[in-house]
């Protein structure tokens, strides 16, 4: 068939296919409970046998719901945030609603136009990452009617509700085992990113606790990455850190996939972890604890924190809870052989 010849398929094409009235087939689809069980079957036969798909747009109208979340994750390349959005949608799917996921690269800019386009799409409650917003995305979840979840971080400015962990707290931790261990000599990798309030807390935590411990937390210490995070840019960030006159003895990863690229790279070099170099992720993906040394590393509940969102999300639309709320997962300090 052409392009030309498709047509779209309405529901007086299930009336005339069903040999049932037009009022019928409406009613059927939409009080389903007020057409008797054998007439909804053929109704239900006809929609499968023509292709006929109900048009949403037009019952949202009537409903006043989309039946549609939008949610804007950083990145899907780590598992963490596919572990975030898998939780979501577990929630969301036997509620009967569907999820629009959009990607930002970490960019306030591609978060805007994926906020301004679910409004637009009727969306019936937002969940974004983080808080690192555009003045515009700002005002547009201000005067959103529906419930809107920032996820991923705890802050004391928050649009409507948030799920989360205390990102700086997760990076003390993990910078106090690192000096009780005995490590003086430590760099930050991954360091603060202007779009990525995470990675600020997380530096922030590094710098105060490092200066309290009475250590070298200047800028030659902290090293940004590449953004997105990934496997190979940990294997460089290494490469460069090793060669340097003063080597680090400790390296902290901000990220879970290039401290695995880290430890790689040592490997493969036959350098000893952490023997020759200590190595610490933020994460803790599947992979950490079957690497060839198991990675030290701090451990995010990427998936209920999904589930705990979209949760949140439901009750506010069922009207079990008409306030906004602040959620802590919490996290944990995973100690293993690489540190």
């Amino acid at each position: 068939m052409t392009q030309h010849n498709k047509r779209k398929v309405t529901l007086k094409d299930v009336s005339r296919a069903s040999g049932l009235s037009l009022i019928t087939v409406s009613r059927a689809l939409r009080k389903p409970d007020t057409v008797h069980a054998d007439t909804r079957a053929r109704i239900q036969q006809t929609i499968e046998d023509i292709g006929y798909i109900p048009n949403l747009t037009a019952r949202s109208l009537v409903s006043q719901r989309s039946g549609m979340i939008g949610i804007v994750v950083p990145i899907i390349a780590s598992s963490l945030f596919a572990d975030f959005a898998q939780g979501a949608n577990q929630v969301l799917e036997p509620k009967g609603l569907q999820m629009l996921l959009a990607i930002s690269d970490w960019s306030p800019a591609k978060e805007e136009e994926a906020v301004r386009t679910f409004i637009a799409r009727q969306a019936d409650a937002i969940i974004v990452t983080g808080f690192s917003h555009t003045e515009a995305t700002r005002k547009m979840l201000d005067t959103f009617p529906g419930p809107v979840v920032e996820a991923w971080n705890l802050c004391d400015k928050v649009v409507d509700s948030a799920v989360g962990f205390d990102n700086y707290s997760g990076a003390v931790d993990m910078t106090r085992h690192l000096i009780e261990r005995g490590y003086r000599h430590i760099v930050l990798a991954g360091g603060a990113s202007s779009d990525n309030d995470q990675a600020q807390d997380r530096t922030r935590g590094f710098i105060d606790t490092m200066r309290q411990a009475g250590l070298d937390a200047d800028e030659n210490v902290i090293l940004a990455s590449d953004k997105p995070a990934t496997i190979a840019s940990g294997m460089t960030l290494i490469q460069s850190l090793l060669s340097r006159e003063q080597k680090p003895e400790a390296v902290f990863f901000l990220a879970e996939l290039p401290a695995h690229g880290a430890m790689m790279w040592c490997l493969s070099n036959k350098l000893s972890v952490p023997q020759d170099v200590a190595i610490a992720g933020f994460g803790d993906l599947d992979l950490s604890a079957l690497l060839p040394v198991p990675m030290t590393t701090v451990q995010i509940k990427g998936r209920a924190i999904g589930e705990r969102s979209a949760q949140l999300v439901m009750e506010r639309l069922e009207g079990k809870i008409d306030q906004p709320s602040t959620h802590d997962v919490g996290y944990h300090l995973q100690i293993r052989e690489s540190t």
